[in-house]
């Protein structure tokens, strides 16, 4: 296969000067990428979230206090990588210098490269990393006989990852791209994140344990990094049992739907500022 057919959809921001987002989409699952492949309302009610709030401003003047000029986010299970790149535009509107690390499994890649190739931000170095939250942690998924919930292609997310699929459809071309194929983390653990987001991570709890072991490792003890985690309600026991889990270590608190857009906001999906515990 020489090709593969993707669909997009475009991403408008409230600041009309700002280029809107061309966000390409697998529909035929031919990637193999499972839920990374698709745009989730998630991804959408959070970059909202975030372009009226002024916790981008704030994680700047973090940064600034750590006496960096450059800004450091990373974004886990970035998937098509939506929510990464609207915060590159919304900072490059700013003229704020930011590096910007999008990350999921080798076989989410391609699509978040051709992504992240269509839609540059001037000032912000965007990087597409591998980065595998078993191999992060030290924590296997706890998979049940059957291989738990989730379609073939998401079960991927917790066996080995296919190769990336070299197409030239999705060959980024930029000298501006970073791609790292193989699953060294070394250099994210030892970056000083000022911003890490989450969105639409926690469907699977068989990855519970290895991503809140891998959340502990980024951000360690005395990390004053912002965490922002979103998710839409699927199984809200479930999901309770993650945040449990993750208050072990983290302090948080529920964004209100005051805070939020009017606009793009739902019942079904919420969202929660978080931090280390001292």
């Amino acid at each position: 296969m020489d090709t593969v057919d993707l669909s997009s959809r475009e991403y408008e921001f409230n600041n009309y000067s700002i280029e809107p987002l061309e966000i390409f989409e697998d529909p035929s699952g031919l990637l193999h990428g499972g839920v990374g492949s698709t745009v989730w309302d998630t991804a959408i009610v959070l970059s909202k979230y975030l372009e009226k709030s002024n916790i981008l401003a704030t994680s700047a003047a973090s940064a600034s206090r750590s006496k960096r000029t450059t800004l450091n986010i990373l974004e886990l299970g970035s998937g098509t990588g939506l929510v990464g790149l609207a915060v590159a535009r919304m900072l490059s509107a700013t003229s704020q210098r930011a590096r910007i690390v999008l990350t999921d499994k080798a076989n989410v890649l391609p699509l978040l490269q051709k992504n992240m190739e269509k839609n540059p931000a001037t000032g912000i170095e965007l990087e597409a990393q591998v980065l595998d939250w078993e191999a992060v942690s030290g924590i296997k998924a706890k998979v049940d006989e059957k291989g738990g919930s989730g379609s073939e292609g998401d079960k991927a997310l917790v066996e080995e990852s296919v190769p990336v699929m070299e197409t030239d459809a999705l060959t980024p071309s930029s000298s501006s791209l970073t791609v790292t194929t193989l699953p060294n983390a070394n250099d994210i653990l030892s970056t000083e994140w000022d911003l890490a987001i989450l969105s639409d991570c926690i469907w699977f709890p068989a990855l519970y344990a290895p991503l809140t072991g891998t959340l502990n490792r980024l951000l360690p003890l005395g990390s004053t990094s912002k965490l922002i985690v979103a998710f839409e309600k699927r199984n809200f026991s479930e999901e309770m049992e993650f945040f449990a889990t993750l208050g072990k270590s983290f302090t948080f608190r529920d964004v209100k739907p005051e805070e939020q857009d009017p606009n793009y906001q739902s019942d079904d999906i919420f969202l929660f500022l978080c931090q280390r515990r001292p």
